[in-house]
């Protein structure tokens, strides 16, 4: 610069002194060039120069040297773009003249990268590689979010999850024209259908149901059921190592079982006696002579007394129909309807005893008749308070109401 003022100055006086010995037109021209002279003179002194403001659809984008630097822009652009369309969604832009200083000047890349910026037909996108292999293209953030949902879409929340494409999946990420991009519904269809496998390593609490065992007795007569220890289900904390392809279980390891509470196991007592009458009870029973109320082969036993429902007699199940006999002689107290007995004959024996039969589907003797051990004094039936045909058959001794099984030869 030391240089290049001096030699400046010296040039402005020699032309100075020109233009005073020159004519009226030629002294025009030379103030002109001298005038020129001066500007560069000024421009150079303060490291200012002529350039040219940018404008790109209607914004004023940089400052570039010469129009041609735009031109080198522009061919670098078509190098990061990845796409042959390049030109026909690039606007031409305009130029105004300025003057500036040399470190306002854009640089080439700064002029591509505003072009890029300014350009909605140009995007940043990715593409995406299976085994090498050019499958999608999307806009970057679409894409990368797509694949991030497939790759752990499939784990399990509370476990340790490790998730892997089956096949090698790279992506690329550049610029390119919009139109060169798939749509939404192409990207998902592409992507939802990579293989994915998910390895967990889980720990799940187990219930371990209690089992239910019978223990029997002959404390309790036939029917009687009562649950002795009650069944509470267990815990179990089981660790896994789970292998999952898409969401489905293709491999389980039980790694460790730890027991958290144990089970507590049910214990149903089941009554097996026939009758609980004692010794002495059973002699007083059999001494009372009295024979089976029903044709031998044609009842079962249904019900014992007690029971665990304090039924006070003993429940043959028989055919609808089927005769009814007196155990003993007597003389009928009662027959006909009795409550939830339903149709009912009541006997009163010698000996001061009574016989009771119920449910009775015909009653076939009247109050006051006497009748005699064997005859027919009912048919079976389902009257009254009952769930089926039978007879439902009691001992009634002094207002009580013993276990009538040892009376009929039942136990």
């Amino acid at each position: 610069m030391g240089d290049v003022i001096p030699l400046i100055i010296k040039s402005v006086k020699t032309a100075v002194s020109t233009i005073k010995n020159s004519s009226s037109r030629a002294k025009k021209g030379m103030f002109a060039g001298v005038a020129i002279i001066a500007i560069l003179a000024s421009l150079s002194f303060t490291n200012t120069r002529i350039a040219y403001k940018v404008s790109y659809k209607g914004n004023i984008i940089a400052t570039v040297s010469s129009k041609q630097q735009f031109n080198d822009a522009l061919a670098l652009v078509e190098n990061m773009v990845e796409s042959n369309d390049v030109q026909t969604v690039v606007d031409e832009p305009t130029f105004s003249t300025t003057i500036t200083l040399s470190e306002n000047i854009n640089n080439t890349d700064e002029i591509a990268n505003a072009i890029i910026d300014n350009t909605d037909a140009i995007v940043a996108a990715t593409t995406l590689f299976v085994d090498g292999q050019k499958v999608a293209r999307g806009e970057k953030d679409i894409v990368e979010q797509m694949v991030d949902a497939r790759l752990n879409g499939f784990n399990v929340e509370g476990a340790e999850c490790t998730s892997y494409f089956t096949k090698s999946i790279t992506t690329q990420s550049g610029y390119f024209v919009a139109s060169d991009l798939d749509d939404k519904a192409t990207l998902e269809s592409v992507v939802n259908s990579l293989d994915v496998v998910t390895k967990l390593y889980k720990t799940t609490d187990v219930i371990v149901p209690y089992t239910s065992t019978t223990q029997k007795t002959n404390e309790q007569v036939i029917g009687y059921s009562e649950v002795s220890v009650k069944g509470v289900s267990g815990l179990n904390r089981v660790t896994q190592d789970v292998v999952m392809l898409n969401g489905n279980v293709t491999s389980s390891v039980d790694v460790k079982t730890e027991v958290v509470i144990a089970p507590v196991n049910e214990v149903v007592l089941k009554g097996t006696a026939k009758t609980l009458a004692s010794a002495k009870e059973k002699q007083r029973a059999h001494a009372a002579g009295f024979i089976f109320p029903l044709p031998a082969g044609t009842w079962r036993v249904s019900s014992y007394y007690g029971d665990g429902r304090n039924h006070k007699g003993v429940d043959l199940c028989a055919k609808s129909g089927t005769q009814i006999f007196a155990v003993a002689d007597g003389k009928v107290v009662k027959a006909g309807w009795n409550g939830d007995y339903g149709y009912c004959v009541i006997i009163e024996h010698a000996n001061g005893m009574r016989t009771l039969y119920a449910h009775a589907k015909q009653v076939c003797c009247s109050v006051g008749d006497t009748v005699k051990q064997g005859e027919v004094i009912a048919l079976v039936g389902t009257t009254g308070q009952s769930t089926g045909n039978h007879l439902h058959f009691e001992v009634i001794v002094n207002g009580k109401k013993p276990d009538p099984a040892p009376y009929i030869g039942l136990d």
